[in-house]
């Protein structure tokens, strides 16, 4: 059988390969050229079509419980299958018949059914114009056997071809699925690896999984599952692997990977067992948890923030009221003690010095819970900070801090003047005990765009370790030696800042230095900010 030209390879393969095996199981007792039995038969069967088809159309209609409405399309899709059918019959050359029968069976109406459902139609068809031909050459009993031998022949022919071509389309749409598959599991947000069933070795990677850790497939498909991680977490990721064996899945958020550069990444790690056909494996999708880790932190501390503020606002109130009654208890003292003694005068001073102390700690903690009445006014940045650095002046010199300001025209900022004056000096204080042995304090203000301002305070000092960065703003966390920092100084500037919709970023780099940003609002919206 030669198909004709424009046929693809893979259908002429087809038609060639069915017709040797024909062939070499002496099932083609007639040659496959045209001739007079062969236009005959055809003759035939085109005289008995309409009768047939109507009978067939009427049997499977029923037997398929196909919707009369839907007969009429049956009949003619059937009686233009069964032409070409005919036309093949005549002319085994003309392939046309399979042309059709292969894209259906791949795409078509037939290919939505069981290959089974479409044969018994077909043997039905059979079934039925045998009959007619039987009864067509009843008077001619051999050349009625030479005639059905014909088209048993090509009857088993065709059967062979639509067996083949629903088990090759069958096949195509499981090499789509899987590339499909494939292509799903390359492009998921996610890490994802294929682990041996047996010793946990990594069998495959998607692409996720080699971009993100920096290892070609090569060099994982070297490595086990647990070797991805750090060496202290090995144990863990091993049992991860254990227990998704034992109970057919596991999970883990508390692991991390490494890279190829060193970086350690925090992931959540969904692993299950992974059946199909003869193959058994175990599947973990890694999922980059760094962000959610990033706000999980952030909502720890937003919720911590709101708990100290509570905590702060009350004892604040508490201390205040005994406060009083000592600070009435000291003047009282100065009236009637013997005022030329001078140890009592330096014992009163001292004890009214740290009275005033505690007052500006419960200052402090009243401004960190919010506590304190909110005055706002239009406040000139630049002509503030002037202001804090005059009165702070004695101490930087004292210090040997020299100062460099480069201050832009930013306007007015809504806001309380004394919390922005809190902030400064904050933040003066902190940059100046940064620099024991002195140095320079750079403070700048630029504005970002019409609505925004810019702070910047730098310093030379001995600067912030990375890990203490994250705990800088912590209230009551203070680097310093006990009995020098209470630790809210950066939680009131980190709240007076969050209070005025403003950002507060530190950046800082060990023996070099460090540098506060504030950016904030301008105009009133940070008035009705606040006010809100």
């Amino acid at each position: 059988m030669t198909p004709e030209p424009g046929q693809d390879e893979a259908l002429a393969d087809h038609l060639r390969r069915v017709e040797g095996y024909m062939r070499g199981c002496v099932l083609l007792r007639y040659p496959r050229t045209r001739g007079p039995l062969r236009d005959e038969l055809a003759q035939a069967l085109g005289e008995i079509m309409p009768a047939s088809v109507r009978t067939w159309v009427e049997h499977i209609g029923r037997a398929f419980r196909i919707a009369e409405s839907q007969w009429p399309g049956l009949t003619t899709d059937i009686d233009a299958s069964m032409q070409r059918w005919i036309r093949h019959i005549a002319d085994p050359e003309d392939c046309d018949t399979y042309v059709y029968l292969r894209s259906h069976a791949r795409r078509g109406f037939i290919s939505k059914f069981p290959a089974s459902r479409f044969l018994s139609g077909q043997i039905k068809m059979f079934q039925i114009l045998a009959e007619h031909l039987r009864g067509r050459y009843a008077g001619d009993r051999p050349h009625r056997a030479e005639l059905l031998a014909l088209f048993e022949q090509e009857c088993d022919e065709r059967i062979l071809h639509i067996t083949d071509f629903f088990v090759e389309a069958r096949e195509e749409q499981l090499r789509e699925q899987e590339a499909t598959y494939r292509r799903s599991i390359d492009n998921a947000p996610a890490a994802i690896f294929r682990i041996g069933w047996d010793d946990g070795a990594i069998l495959s990677a998607n692409i996720v999984a080699e971009q993100s850790l920096g290892h070609s497939s090569e060099e994982l498909r070297a490595m086990h599952s647990w070797d991805l991680h750090p060496a202290d977490e090995r144990d863990a990721a091993r049992r991860l692997w254990d227990d998704t064996r034992r109970y057919g899945n596991a999970s883990r958020e508390d692991l991390h990977v490494r890279t190829r550069s060193g970086a350690i990444v925090p992931v959540f790690i969904n692993s299950g067992v992974i059946e199909y056909g003869d193959q058994r494996f175990i599947q973990q999708i890694c999922v980059d948890i760094s962000d959610r880790k990033l706000l999980e932190d952030k909502l720890i501390q937003s919720e911590k923030m709101a708990a100290i503020g509570q905590l702060a606002a009350g004892i604040a109130h508490e201390i205040r009221n005994p406060l009083g009654i000592i600070m009435n208890a000291l003047y009282d003292l100065s009236e009637v003690v013997d005022g030329g003694n001078a140890e009592v005068r330096e014992d009163l001073k001292i004890a009214r010095e740290e009275m005033d102390r505690v007052q500006a700690i419960i200052n402090n903690l009243l401004e960190f819970s919010r506590a304190s009445t909110v005055d706002l006014e239009p406040v000139d940045v630049n002509d503030l900070l002037r202001k804090t650095l005059m009165l702070m002046n004695k101490y930087l010199q004292s210090s040997e801090v020299r100062v460099e300001t480069e201050f832009a025209a930013t306007g007015f900022c809504s806001a309380n003047q004394n919390a922005l004056r809190q902030i400064f000096l904050n933040l003066i204080t902190n940059a100046v005990q940064a620099m024991p042995h002195g140095g320079e304090l750079r403070i700048r203000t630029s504005l970002v765009s019409p609505t925004r301002l810019r702070l910047e305070f730098t310093d030379t000092g001995v600067g912030i370790p990375e890990p203490q960065l994250k705990d800088i703003f912590n209230p009551f966390y203070t680097t310093k030696s006990p009995g020098q920092g209470t630790g809210l100084g950066l939680s009131v500037v980190h709240s007076v800042v969050r209070r005025y919709r403003g950002e507060i970023r530190v950046a800082s780099t060990p023996n070099v230095g460090t540098t506060f940003t504030i950016e904030l609002p301008t105009g009133h919206d940070t008035a009705e900010a606040a006010a809100g």
